[in-house]
């Protein structure tokens, strides 16, 4: 396919006229079309700026044995058009027009960046993701005053936690996900979770329905700042008589993670013991400098893993029926504790997952309207922490000497650790919904989750090693709803309840008064919840959305049994969190034509939650481990909007804003003392925070089909205490404000067969601040190459020269 000057068209469409099926040129404006021809079919070509073209061919008079040539010269439109700002409704927009409180971020034009998922939901209004430093550090996030738990993460509808730690929001690039859906307050029935305070839904890429579509290998590859690299690969291809699919991805991820810290964390002492006269140093121990910029040389990470799908689609009896297979692996050195007090030299946790799954739909099952989804997986995997060494070291990197030569006890934490944690997880979910007199729906959903982790350590005692530890945890979520909608969908109403059933079960051993006895821990959790959601639709610019729920958040097996990996102490008392979620909102378009458009979505939120579970860092001198408590009634309010205006399909400016009000409601303490916190602002959580950005994009800079995007964003996030009162010299009271800028550029060739991207996040190397005042990376660049490895007429060239072979 040329044009009239006999130049290529690169990225131009082919396609059969009436159909789906079709492919791009390549760079040379070559394509190739694969299609069985009985009859007569019309090619039709198109490209950006000029007139289509339409061929028709026929199979008489064609010897099928070979290729059938087509010679397209495309005209040049000369007649000028207005820009329009083209709008289709993505499945984004169709769920945040659902009734619940949700923003679907699509990752699409993200996907060029050099980003990972957590950075693109930090950006979201209401969400504040907490980092424990670096690439592939603990993660917490806060949406709307709940945090911990109380927000759930699932990946493709299925809970994280249960394909393990090595495949995760952490690890999963940025380039196998399609989009991310983040609940606020209440959740659908169908993630089958106790997801109190929101949920956030990582859906990857999915083979898109139609002949020839997204059968694609695409692989991508970034290098950046402290030794970083994150590489992916994904594809999927499908027979189309068959309906048999493949689909996978493979990822990378790598990191130093010494990047410089300079926080007042940051204490230097003398180590030195005695002067060189030989005399007893005065200042032995004692801190002689704070604030003093150093580089984390014990933070290094690295995980890998693959997901394969092999299944038929599009049956009778099947919409989809996929045996998926997930495997990964992780190494994870360990800079600190939770809190960034005394660094360690030496140790680190390693962990691997192996997750098979069986997952079945079909929708109109037994007759038109029910349909059908079932998922079961099963997940083994194991986690380790190392940490045996008897050195210790200080914050440049140095070896302490022992005192007086006496060499130290093991163990760089609270003790010397070679736990082994071994894990099984079984999932069974299943979800049934009924249309019925056009609109009105009923759905029935039922997930059961089963939890054993087996503990040992080749450092305990060998009796206790005998006998081991063993963690059981089954939840099982049971939800009921009923669907209803009038007037074109301009009115959507839901209601439903749920049943939620928790049983958490120990066995392990311990010396009580010098003698050995077994320790039996049992303990049955049974509430519900309930709530409603309703979305009106006054005009096709003014929407508003309410949404309210009664709503529970179990506890957890880290929570309750501790977690030797994450410094964590067990907590067999804790209760279950109860909560009320009210969220009232909107989305406005306050102004369009065909090129401009300008929309503000904002909601008010209300939590009055009463078992605040919370995590807490216990200090003890040097050193600082995590245990989780109810801290009783808090109550949240707050308010969240984000505006965009955008100019055409060059400009995209948008600024968004969030305030959160919550407070700590416990007058009285259990022995009816006056409570010190009493109405005090809850600690460690960012309550006043302002977004930005800018982008800009040009298309046709160089070469027809090209594109150049520019995009700048900003962050500002007022101060806050993180913890409630000083305790100690060791307590930092408030989070310095943070000022954060990051810049983009990315260069798309013609037909999108290569895309360059260069990024820099925190271009002003601010001090930024995270979870408990850990200090995140200063300025850091990274490079990125995405490139589709074959695209559609690439594969068709393939599987006709397989077919001719065979």
């Amino acid at each position: 396919m040329v044009n009239q000057k006999n130049e290529p068209l690169p990225g131009a469409t082919v396609h059969i006229q009436n159909t789906t099926q079709g492919v791009q040129t390549d760079v040379n404006g070559r394509f190739t079309l694969y299609a069985s021809m009985t009859d007569e079919m019309t090619i039709v070509a198109s490209f950006i700026g000029h007139q289509s073209m339409a061929k028709t061919v026929s199979a008489r008079g064609h010897n099928s044995g070979r290729p059938l040539r087509l010679h397209f010269i495309l005209k040049e439109n000369t007649e000028k058009l207005d820009e329009v700002l083209v709008r289709g409704e993505s499945r984004a927009a169709r769920i945040e027009r659902s009734g619940f409180a949700v923003t679907s971020v699509d990752t699409r034009h993200l996907q060029k960046k050099s980003a990972e998922i957590n950075e693109v939901l930090d950006k979201t209004p209401g969400l504040r993701v907490r980092r424990n430093g670096g690439m592939g550090s603990h993660t917490q996030y806060n949406i709307n005053g709940l945090s911990g738990s109380a927000v759930r993460i699932f990946i493709d509808g299925v809970p994280a936690e249960s394909y393990g730690a090595s495949y995760s929001v952490n690890s999963l690039p940025i380039s196998l996900i399609e989009r991310i859906d983040v609940y606020k307050g209440v959740v659908p029935i169908e993630f089958g979770n106790d997801a109190m305070g929101g949920a956030i839904n990582i859906v990857t890429k999915q083979l898109k329905e139609g002949a020839g579509s997204n059968q694609a290998l695409n692989v991508s590859y970034s290098h950046g700042s402290f030794n970083t690299h994150r590489a992916d690969v994904n594809g999927s291809w499908q027979e189309v008589k068959s309906g048999l699919t493949t689909r996978f991805s493979t990822f990378y991820n790598a990191s130093d993670n010494n990047y410089f810290v300079w926080s007042d964390d940051i204490k230097i002492k003398d180590y030195n013991e005695f002067l060189p006269d030989g005399s007893r140093n005065p200042e032995f121990l004692t801190i002689i400098d704070q604030g003093v910029k150093v580089r984390r040389f014990n933070d290094g990470y690295e995980s890998y893993g693959a997901k394969v799908d092999l299944g038929l689609s599009g049956r009778k009896w099947a919409d989809q029926l996929f045996l998926s297979i997930n495997a990964s692996e992780d190494y994870k050195e360990s800079q600190h504790g939770p809190r960034m007090i005394s660094p360690y030299g030496e140790r680190f946790t390693e962990s691997w997952t192996l997750a098979p799954a069986v997952i079945y739909v079909k929708n109109n099952a037994l007759f038109e309207g029910l349909d059908v989804s079932m998922n079961v997986q099963y997940a083994v995997s194991e986690r380790a922490t190392v940490d045996t060494t008897t050195n210790r070291y200080d914050w440049f990197g140095n070896l302490i000497p022992h005192v007086g030569g006496v060499t130290r006890l093991p163990g760089e934490g609270r003790n010397a650790s070679l736990n082994v944690n071994n894990n099984r997880n079984y999932v069974a979910r299943a979800s049934v919904s009924y249309a019925f007199l056009e609109n009105h729906m009923l759905g029935l959903n039922y997930s059961n989750n089963y939890f054993i982790r087996s503990s040992d350590d080749e450092l305990r005692a060998v009796e206790l090693r005998n006998y081991g530890s063993e963690n059981r945890v089954n939840k099982q979520i049971t939800g009921l709803t009923y669907q209803n909608t009038f007037f074109n969908e301009k009115l959507k109403h839901s209601i439903f309840v749920k049943h939620y059933y928790n049983h958490l079960k120990q066995d392990r051993m311990e010396y009580a008064n010098g003698v050995l006895d077994t320790i039996r821990y049992s303990r049955p959790d049974d509430n519900w919840g309930y709530g409603a959601t309703s979305s009106f639709a006054l005009t096709p610019a003014v929407r508003f959305n309410a949404s309210v729920e009664q709503a529970v958040r179990l506890v957890t097996a880290n929570e309750v049994f501790g977690n030797v990996s994450d410094e964590i102490v067990e907590s067999s008392n804790l209760e279950p969190e109860k909560s009320l979620n009210v969220n009232l909102g909107g989305m406005f378009t306050l102004y369009k034509t065909n090129s401009n458009e300008l929309k503000l979505n904002t909601s008010f939120f209300f939590r009055d939650t009463y078992d605040r579970i919370k995590r807490s860092i216990v200090v003890r001198g040097d050193d600082s481990y995590s245990v989780f408590n109810n801290i009783g009634h808090i109550i949240s309010r707050g308010v969240e909007a984000q505006l965009d205006y955008r100019m055409g399909v060059q400009w995209h400016f948008m600024l968004q804003g969030y305030y959160l009000d919550s407070r700590f409601m416990e007058k009285y303490t259990q022995n009816g003392s006056e409570n010190l916190n009493y109405q005090s602002r809850e600690p460690n959580m960012p309550y006043l925070t302002f977004g930005g950005s800018a982008e800009y994009n040009k298309e046709h800079l160089f070469k027809q089909g090209d594109r150049i995007s520019f995009n700048w964003y900003t962050s500002f996030i007022n101060e806050f205490h993180f913890d409630w009162s000083i305790i100690g010299s060791q307590n930092k009271p408030i989070v310095p404000h943070q000022f954060l800028n990051d810049v983009s550029v990315s260069y798309v060739f013609p037909g999108e067969r290569l895309t360059l991207s260069l990024d820099g996040k925190n271009i002003l190397n601010e001090l930024s601040f995270d979870n408990f005042a850990i200090q995140r990376p200063g300025r850091t660049l990274s490079a990125k190459m995405l490139m589709p490895f074959f695209n559609s007429s690439q594969l068709i060239i393939v599987r006709y020269w397989f077919d001719l072979l065979t």
